[in-house]
Order: C-alpha cells, then structure tokens, then sequence
C-alpha cells in the first residue's frame, strides 16, 4: 500500500530525529496547499473539520503546509463536512507491504498513539502508521 511520509525528526529533537509519519494515500481524497497555523488539535470553520496533526503529536513547530482531504468512511453527499489532516511537510510516497507493519506496544494504546495501526522500520527511520478511521471515528 501506499503511505505519504511526513518526517517529524526536526520538531521532535535530534533523539527522536528518525521518526516519520505514515499517511495511507488509498484513505485520501486529495492534498491540499494550506497556510494554516493551528494550536488546537481540532477545528471546525465553514462545512470543514481541520485537525492538527502536529498539535495532536505536541509538537513544538505548529506550521503545516499541507492539508489531506480523509475519505469519507461511508458514502456521503458532496456538501458533507470534509475532514482535513493538517500535516508537517509531505516529503515522500513509499510502497510499504502489510507485512512489514509491526504491532505498537500496549504501553502505547492511549493518548495520541491511540491513531497509529502500527510501525514500519528500515534501516534509517522508523514510520507511524496513522489510522485515519480512528480519526475518523472520534473526531477528537
């Protein structure tokens, strides 16, 4: 499947430096270009829904430049509110096999890894991969 990757080395320190942040691109309608500094993790204005994704991972740079449009998780109208996921830079599209995504600990069911499904790890990073559904599903 493929997953947008979204690094969040910088913002997190130099320990942490290597952690991504994987997007299924089959749960998205579109990207979007945004100038949108957001504190909150949710926010609603018109018929759509922004949610912060570095607000909800306490990051420390609040900027993101890119905005995904999540699919719907049933059929909607074409007036429906829209989710938007408000995203640290886009900085790649990767294949990644179902297989190689690893379970997260326990320890890690509550608060804000409560979205993530699981992790990829290579060589050089280790990618958290987000469950847009659950998003979905709690709208924070």
């Amino acid at each position: 499947m493929k997953y947008f990757i979204c690094a969040l080395g910088s913002a997190l320190g130099s320990a942490l430096g290597r952690i991504n942040l994987g997007i299924p691109a089959g749960k998205t309608e579109r990207i979007i270009s945004v100038t949108r500094i957001q504190d909150a993790v949710f926010e609603t204005e018109n018929q759509e829904v922004f949610i912060s994704l570095p607000a909800l991972l306490r990051l420390k740079d609040k900027t993101a430049p890119h905005g995904i449009v999540l699919k719907p998780l049933l059929p909607q109208p074409p007036d429906t509110t829209k989710t938007i996921l408000l995203t640290p830079k886009i900085d790649a599209e990767l294949d990644i096999p179902e297989d190689n995504i690893h379970s997260l600990p326990r320890a890690m069911d509550g608060g804000a890894y409560r979205y993530f499904r699981g992790a990829y790890c290579n060589e050089k990073n280790v990618i958290l991969i987000l469950n847009p559904q659950k998003i979905l599903e709690d709208k924070l």
